[in-house]
């Protein structure tokens, strides 16, 4: 028979449930379990008498929570609601922008989807609109009611859009997140699945794709970020068939207005873009800017005893540049005297090296292959062919053509095919090529390590351009049918969302100085909201839900601090009358009272 007993141990009362039975015909305590203090028992017997949720759904809450987060506490979102009018009743313009642009970063797919991924969010609750507000033809409707205009020199603040970039580059700036001294430049261009008989945009054109997607039609857009935060500050998107230089002489004037729309001083920016904009045409239009600039020169254009200083009268620059040396000079390129640094970096060279190496086999073994074929009796290949295969192989990967030696005779009615590979064009590449990088600008004043420190700005376009293509950062995927306006539309909140990202990078590394955008967004994904079902306490009583949060690791709790995600986790416990069935969340758990049925 089991029994409650109680013992005294220090002037306080220790409870046990004990099982007693007869032991050689006297009673006796068989088996005993401790159940601690009166306290414990009692919360033991509760935690018996709780009752089981009917259901539990989950919500995202970290990374779309994160990110409304920091459109409000920027002023981003405010910024939007007051650049377009808000309706009478439902979501307004800065909603279906800033929700596009979080759903790109979150899980990147088309409208038609963005309802159903928004109500299994936390914003659901922050903004207080169903997810049928958010259908497709919704934001169709939404985005015919911008105003657009030609970028012309008047028309900034009659186009909505650079009207929009013009008071976000003020609200940056405002908020000390622009570093006047250090801007980054740079284009690229995406393919689009916008069908060739389409006429209704003239963006979509034929070009050389970067992507190598060289049969679609695609979109250039040209930007500028800050070199310390990454915020994007201007873009432009300009048809996918207008080159990388012509596009620089197009997008600097429109930079220096938003420059002097914000009262930035010209002579306090730098600008940094690639070997790519360094036209002669280019540095003019900047010398007349006034504007500082610094950009990779291409190799053939610097002076030849410049490019091969020996190694050794290179000078080793501060711990903040490991593997780094340098030597400055001032010389004359392009009608101009300017100060140009020679780079020159191991672990660069030791990535050329590799990368050179893999594709060095690649292409012997290929033109070993070719040489079995052609010495076969049922050989018909003619020698353009042959030569056109080992061109292309050849020009596959930088300094190839320079290290293959190649003979191709016809002997005895049969093509024959001998190669080698030049030993010293390898050794000059190594002494005076390879990890060597020439860097120029106006600066004059500037010292090497300052021109090396500032052109890595030129990184964070790299960054940006890789997330935007691979997905890592935000997903500006292929687009279909879409006029010129749908294009600078998706090309806005993208690069809205850029800036999003990049505000919660900064935030983030307060917190974890070493954490990438990318180790960030796994982090934030995995923080989400639970919300638990329980039947009601009578028979005509009200369902009753209670909201915890994913158990979370270290990372996730420092995250959660430094970005206030703790503002949208309050565990609370309120009444409903809602079935459970007509939550309209992504659930794990299906409602048990609807199961049984």
């Amino acid at each position: 028979m089991a029994s409650l007993i109680a013992k005294k141990k220090a002037s306080k009362l220790y409870y046990y449930l004990v099982e007693s039975g007869r032991v050689e015909g006297k009673p006796r305590i068989i088996h005993q379990t401790y159940l601690g203090s009166a306290e414990k028992v009692a919360a033991l017997v509760q935690d018996r008498a709780a009752p089981l949720p009917l259901s539990a759904t989950f919500r995202d809450l970290g990374l779309p929570g994160a990110l409304w987060l920091a459109a409000r506490q920027t002023g981003v979102f405010d910024l939007l609601q007051s650049n377009w009018p808000a309706p009478r009743s439902g979501p307004s313009t800065a909603h279906y922008l800033l929700l596009a642009a979080i759903h790109r970063i979150c899980e990147p797919g088309p409208k038609t989807e963005v309802a159903d991924w928004y109500e299994g969010t936390v914003l659901p609750s922050l903004w207080h609109f169903p997810g049928d507000r958010f259908t497709s033809q919704a934001f169709w409707d939404c985005f015919d009611q911008i105003r657009l205009e030609a970028t012309d020199s008047a028309s900034l603040e009659r186009d909505d859009l650079d009207r929009a970039q013009l008071r976000l580059l003020a609200l940056w700036k405002d908020k000390q997140m622009v570093s006047r001294r250090l801007l980054s430049y740079d284009s690229t261009n995406f393919y689009t699945f916008v069908a060739s008989t389409n006429g209704r945009n003239t963006l979509a054109q034929r070009g050389h794709n970067k992507q190598g997607r060289h049969n679609l039609r695609q979109v250039g857009l040209s930007y500028v970020l800050d070199g310390v935060y990454g915020l994007s500050l201007c873009h432009h998107v300009y048809p996918g068939n207008l080159p990388d230089t012509e596009e620089f002489s197009i997008s600097m004037p429109r930079l220096l207005r938003f420059l002097d729309r914000n009262r930035i001083p010209r002579d306090t920016v730098t600008l940094v873009f690639d070997k790519g904009s360094a036209a002669l045409y280019n540095t003019l239009v900047l010398d007349q800017s006034e504007v500082g600039w610094i950009s990779a020169l291409p190799w053939n254009q610097a002076p030849p005893e410049f490019r091969a200083i020996p190694l050794e009268q290179l000078k080793s620059l501060s711990s903040e540049q490991p593997g780094v040396q340098a030597a400055s000079a001032t010389l004359l390129v392009h009608g101009k005297e300017r100060l140009c640094v020679l780079k020159y970096s191991a672990p660069f060279m030791s990535e050329q090296i590799h990368s050179l190496s893999t594709s060095l086999a690649k292409t012997t073994q290929a033109l070993r292959r070719l040489s079995v074929e052609l010495a076969q009796p049922h050989c018909t290949l003619k020698e353009v062919h042959i030569r056109n295969k080992i061109t292309r192989w050849l020009s596959s990967a930088q300094f190839l053509d320079e290290l293959v030696r190649y003979e191709l005779n016809h002997e005895g009615g049969r093509w024959r095919l001998q190669f080698d590979v030049d030993s010293s064009a390898f050794n000059r590449l190594m002494t005076q090529r390879l990890g060597r990088t020439i860097l120029m600008t106006n600066r004059l004043n500037w010292t090497e390590e300052q021109v090396i420190e500032g052109y890595s700005g030129q990184q964070q376009v790299e960054k940006v351009f890789r997330g935007l293509k691979d997905g890592d950062w935000l997903g500006w995927g292929p687009m279909y049918h879409w006029t010129d306006s749908k294009i600078r539309v998706h090309a806005f909140y993208c690069m809205l969302g850029i800036s999003l990202l990049s505000y919660l990078h900064a935030q983030a590394r307060r917190a974890c100085p070493q954490i990438t955008v990318e180790q960030m967004k796994a982090e934030l994904e995995g923080i989400y909201q639970f919300a638990l079902l329980y039947p009601p306490q009578g028979e005509k009583g009200p369902y009753r839900t209670a909201t915890v949060d994913s158990k979370q690791t270290l990372t996730q709790k420092m995250l959660s601090e430094a970005l206030g995600l703790a503002t949208l986790m309050p565990k609370r416990v309120g009444k409903t009358k809602s079935h459970p069935c007509r939550l309209r969340a992504r659930s794990r758990l299906s409602c048990i009272s609807c199961r049984s049925r």
